[in-house]
């Protein structure tokens, strides 16, 4: 089982992946300038709970965004907000676009009830495996 999740989880990052290969980033970095995105601003603590990644991975993935031009950050006090550049924001909405497009596809490739039934198995092992 164990092989076939981990197969499965590359495979569907492999088929976001090549909806950005015009931009040379992995389908994690486009999701982290969506968050920004429709959230305005954010913390890094924040994006690293909505993509379940650790918090020095999401500073890897800001500090390449920042060289980038998609992010910056600002203070706000002590604490460190990341905001969309106005590259980030022109671009954003054509990365939307494509996401969507990628889970269209995806969703039209595998089936409906596939796509359903692995979404609610997902949510329910997550649920268990994040109780106490």
């Amino acid at each position: 089982m164990h092989t076939e999740a981990n197969l499965f989880s590359r495979e569907i990052s492999a088929f976001y992946d090549s909806y950005f290969k015009s931009e040379k980033l992995a389908t994690s970095y486009i999701e982290l300038i969506l968050i920004v995105e429709e959230a305005g601003d954010v913390t890094q603590k924040e994006i690293a709970d909505k993509l379940s990644l650790a918090p020095s991975t999401i500073t890897r993935f800001i500090n390449k965004l920042e060289k980038r031009g998609f992010v910056s950050k600002k203070m706000d006090g002590r604490m460190a907000r990341v905001i969309l550049t106005k590259k980030g924001a022109q671009q954003a909405p054509k990365l939307r676009e494509k996401y969507q497009q990628a889970e269209t596809d995806l969703q039209d490739l595998l089936g409906d009830k596939f796509v359903d039934t692995t979404r609610q198995l997902l949510v329910h092992g997550s649920e268990i495996m994040i109780r106490p």
